[in-house]
């Protein structure tokens, strides 16, 4: 085996040959590198922005900081991504004749998938605060239980101080519980017409439920799932295409090229304002063509699955989980490595040097701690180890 392929080996995720989609782990990619960029600006700024002249305006599309500010929509890229992962075994279940999915297997993959990488990274970071950074533990301890518990948003109406970014997987982890009824909801139906008119319903109801928290500055439901039901519908109604349409899918075309960057440069236009009821439905829009010119564009086809992309993009929940306390504390050193008066000039030699090192570390902590949890039976195979589960006698 090559060394190419020994690395690829070493650092794809850990799945059934036949779901392995490239892709979704290219899109996971252009997600993760946009909030990613995103929290490292919006630290650094705060760190040497009154010490740089700010060369990085959001005075209209063609100024870097217009696109800057907007590049947390990578957040919403994830929903729907998960909700065409998610989706596609219902879709099966109900529409295609396939295998009916058994609640008990799904929660417990849920579980053994994702909560222990979860776990220690918010332990981890307890532990930092607690021991580094010299804050009382119990005032800490709260905090931790509702992160822990995907509930520190709507308790305590502000971001968890454990780990701000828990908020979108608190929203994650409501879908995940309400996909099993919704695909009942919607998908029970033998005429698919009335189904594709629920889903339209409720991507509109969520859209103007959205809008309406944001212009009430109800902040405690924004991580609920109602407002941001409209994006993990964009994945399904995509999951729909995929599992009816994979051959047009598979037949690529410059031209979606061409309409690839316009819904990525769609998605960036209509982003903001988040309450605008029109914008957003574009923005989902947006999305949709993304996901489909990932599929039928060359180019961007060709980008998302090169093995670098696909596999950073593989790594996105380890990523996800690391980069926003790494980086608050790369920042606390940028000071010291300032050069020049330009802010663009030092966030470009920063961000080069702060990813690098996120890259390292999260490397380590994907292999070591999440990679090992994709195999579905890990918490088996640990369990008769130790004497928990007993050996099944042939």
């Amino acid at each position: 085996m090559s060394s190419l392929n020994k690395f690829i080996t070493l650092f794809q995720r850990s799945t059934n040959t036949k779901n392995f989609i490239p892709e979704i782990d290219g899109l996971r990619f252009i997600a993760i590198i946009t909030v990613v960029i995103f929290h490292f600006h919006f630290l650094l700024l705060k760190e040497i922005g009154p010490q740089v002249s700010m060369d990085v305006h959001e005075l209209g599309i063609t100024s870097l900081g217009w696109w800057l500010v907007r590049m947390d929509l990578g957040v919403k890229v994830f929903f729907g991504i998960s909700g065409f992962i998610l989706s596609i075994p219902f879709l099966k279940q109900f529409w295609f004749q396939g295998r009916k999915v058994i609640l008990k297997e799904y929660f417990t993959r849920r579980l053994t998938r994702l909560e222990p990488p979860f776990i220690v990274a918010i332990t981890g970071f307890l532990l930092v605060h607690w021991l580094i950074l010299g804050e009382e533990l119990g005032g800490l301890l709260p905090h931790f239980a509702a992160t822990l518990l995907y509930v520190h948003t709507l308790v305590y109406n502000a971001y968890s101080i454990i780990l701000p970014v828990t908020w979108s997987l608190e929203t994650e982890v409501q879908f995940y519980i309400a996909i099993p009824f919704l695909a009942i909801l919607i998908l029970g139906y033998k005429d698919r017409r009335i189904s594709l008119g629920l889903g339209i319903l409720l991507l509109l109801s969520s859209i103007l439920f959205r809008g309406f928290l944001l212009r009430e500055g109800i902040y405690g439901m924004m991580a609920s799932l109602p407002g941001f039901l409209s994006y993990f519908l964009v994945g399904i109604f995509f999951a729909y295409l995929f599992l009816t349409k994979e051959k047009w899918l598979r037949r690529k075309n410059l031209w979606w090229d061409f309409i690839g960057l316009l819904a990525f440069v769609g998605m960036f236009w209509f982003y903001k304002p988040q309450e605008d009821f029109t914008k957003q439905l574009f923005f989902n829009l947006s999305i949709f063509i993304l996901f489909c010119s990932a599929f039928k564009g060359v180019w961007i086809n060709a980008f998302l699955i090169s093995p670098v992309v696909y596999l950073i993009g593989g790594m996105c929940y380890t990523i996800y989980l690391l980069h926003l306390p790494l980086f608050g504390l790369f920042v606390r050193f940028s000071d010291n490595f300032i050069l020049g008066d330009s802010y663009f000039a030092n966030l470009c030699l920063q961000f080069a040097f702060g990813f690098t090192l996120l890259m390292v570390i999260s490397a380590m902590f994907y292999v070591v701690i999440e990679k090992p949890c994709m195999d579905k039976n890990w918490h088996l195979n640990l369990g008769r180890r130790l004497g928990l589960i007993q050996q099944e006698k042939l």
